[in-house]
């Protein structure tokens, strides 16, 4: 007999990822917890026990999975439903009610279609049951390929964000005929409609210029104070909510949260689109992150008695609840008032750090090397901090110039945590994006750049990634003067980089010997890897590594034990390597090999690279000049 059920809806990602603005996301974010929110209220209200995720009473950060002990009968799955539904009905018409009234200079007589094709069609929802979580699971995924969504036909233009869906306009859905339409005719009403749009509301949530679909205007919209308190006026009166419950749910203040923190005054500092040329622009820095290879451990837990897996799940998802709830609560405490954080949800975050106050109304601009600094103690502080997490974090940080378009931003950060996962995690990658879109990038594990405490401790029961008791000795050494890889770069006087050190030796450097070929080639053919007739040589790059970083780091980074990720005999990560993973050089790589893969032509051109990219992405990470 089933035990578990899980249920969830998609699409996640794809409704996040069609995000222009910073508050598109925070607006995604907040509309996947709230809908999450419901489905835990309603199956608690049928009196099941939900196993993941934990702290169901808050709105924000809920996870879109949902793991309940016991087998939920059809009839139940489609009580749930209908109330999820409801709920996403709430929202959306509430918005639309919204517009009609306070946007009235036009009769909205034909778009009411389109509104309840979102309303019906937006969502697909899954629920599958099994007798431990992971067959639950399994179930659910083959459950999600089956097809449960329809598409929605339209005419007209299509919105300049997702590029699929019609622009929502006044006159959608008007039937019309083909030869008759009047492409500059709907082209002035949609400026009209989204120039009253944005003079009702603000700049800083709908520009006159923009042209959305329905739910991207429902996530950029909610976000406002008038919606959002109307939504919560409509959701009391969900029977899941009864004056005998509400100690344990979430209050008004909780709905209101979102909207204090995206009051437009907040975001003149990061508007990347300000008209007036006299208005000075800054770079900013932006992070995307989440928890690593979060499957596999829960594939270990798996291979346990359904109790114990059970019991490991909630764990996690409270770990994980709590570390949500404290880095909101924590927010200016962690980014030392440089910028802001949302919590997607989950083990999923982004920030940005843009400017810090000093003095009245004045603000400071932020340079990289406050950014770099910062991370630092990232993964000491922030993530593990007093409760060290089960799984690593991967981080993609890129520092954007002030004419990259906010959209552009955002992938760049998909891209740079893709880095940093792709080239074995448990790591950060560090991107700087030009106005021109060129880019840099250099990709380092944590080890190298934390000075934080948790590193050096003896065994850490909660954590499986541990340090090689070589590597420790030789870290403690450097920790003594705070100095890890980045710091303890001294140039051709030997002068500290805290100290004023010039980068920019070690870069002339590397740009020098680059231009001469010093580094071998980057590519090779198949050809001669098979004949295994190419040489490479890593003797320039660790030569500058002693140079400018000293011996103890050059008999770190020249020790091949410390160039590849190793795992247990469960494939969870037991040490990060600064290469990654042994198999993107050696496919079929097994520790028969290992004596191969440490003179593969690939892994010395892949520490060379690390090099260069070091002295080039250093140059503008370590500037202290904005």
């Amino acid at each position: 007999m089933a035990k578990y059920t899980v249920i969830t809806f998609a699409p996640v990602q794809g409704f996040i990822e069609k995000s222009r603005k910073l508050r598109d996301l925070y607006g995604s974010s907040y509309l996947i917890s709230l809908l999450s929110w419901v489905i835990c209220q309603r199956v608690e209200k049928l009196g099941y026990k939900i196993i993941s995720p934990a702290s169901t009473n808050v709105t924000q950060g809920m996870p879109n999975q949902m793991v309940i002990k016991g087998k939920l009968s059809p009839e139940e799955i489609i009580i749930i439903k209908h109330t999820f539904d409801e709920a996403w009905k709430c929202l959306v018409y509430g918005c639309k009610e919204w517009i009609e009234k306070n946007i009235n200079q036009w009769e909205y007589n034909y778009w009411r279609r389109d509104w309840k094709l979102w309303v019906n069609h937006c969502w697909e929802f899954f629920s599958a049951s099994g007798e431990t979580i992971t067959q639950a699971r399994n179930n659910l995924n083959q459950a999600k390929n089956s097809r449960d969504w329809t598409g929605i036909n339209w005419r007209g233009e299509s919105s300049t964000l997702s590029g699929s869906d019609a622009i929502c306009q006044p006159l959608l859905g008007e039937s019309y005929e083909p030869h008759s339409y009047d492409y500059q005719g709907e082209k002035k009403i949609i400026r009209e409609f989204y120039k009253a749009l944005s003079e009702q509301l603000g700049e800083a949530f709908i520009e006159p210029r923009e042209e959305l679909s329905i739910p991207e205007l429902v996530k950029r919209i909610i976000t406002h104070e008038t919606i959002i308190n109307n939504f919560f006026d409509k959701i009391v009166n969900f029977t899941i909510v009864d004056e005998n419950e509400e100690r344990r749910l979430a209050t008004r203040k909780d709905f209101m949260s979102i909207a204090d923190e995206l009051q437009p005054d907040s975001f003149r500092d990061l508007n990347r689109h300000r008209e007036d040329s006299q208005e000075q622009k800054y770079w900013t820095g932006w992070f995307l992150g989440d928890g690593d290879n979060a499957s596999k451990y829960f594939k270990s837990l798996a291979q346990k008695a359904p109790e114990i897996e059970e019991k490991g799940l909630k764990t996690f998802s409270q770990q994980m609840r709590r570390w949500g709830k404290n880095l909101k609560k924590n927010e200016y405490t962690f980014l030392e008032e440089k910028g802001r954080m949302i919590y997607a949800g989950g083990d999923d975050f982004l920030g940005v750090l843009y400017s810090s106050n000093i003095g009245e109304n004045e603000l400071s601009p932020l340079v990289p090397y406050d950014c770099l600094r910062w991370f630092y103690s990232f993964k000491s502080e922030v993530w593990h901090g007093e409760d060290p997490k089960i799984i690593t974090a991967s981080v993609g940080f890129v520092w954007a110039g002030n004419q990259v378009p906010q959209r552009d931003v955002l992938q760049h950060c998909h891209l740079a945590e893709s880095s940093a996962k792709s080239t074995g995690r448990d790591r950060i990658a560090f991107r700087i994006l030009f106005n021109s879109g060129n880019y840099l990038e250099w990709v380092c594990p944590w080890w190298l750049l934390d000075t934080g405490e948790w590193i050096f401790e003896v065994e850490n029961q909660s954590s499986r990634v541990c340090l090689p008791q070589e590597l420790k000795v030789d870290l403690e050494g450097l920790k003594q003067d705070n100095l890890n890889l980045i710091e303890s770069y001294g140039d051709r006087s030997k002068t500290l980089l805290q100290d004023g050190g010039n980068w920019t030796h070690f870069y002339q450097d590397i740009a020098t010997l680059e231009s001469r070929h010093a580094f071998n080639k980057k590519v090779f053919s198949q050809e001669e890897l098979t004949q295994n007739n190419v040489i490479v040589s890593n003797d320039i790059a660790l030569s500058l590594i002693n140079i400018y970083f000293g011996e103890k780091w050059h008999k770190i980074i020249s020790n091949p034990n410390y160039w590849f990720n190793r795992y247990d005999d469960r494939e969870l990560l037991t040490f990060t390597g600064i290469l990654g993973d042994p198999k993107q050089f050696i496919s079929d790589y097994t520790p028969e090999n290992y004596p191969q893969l440490i003179e593969h032509p690939l892994v010395k051109q892949a520490l060379n690279n690390w090099v260069i990219n070091l002295g080039k992405i250093g140059f503008y990470l370590t500037d202290k000049r904005q």
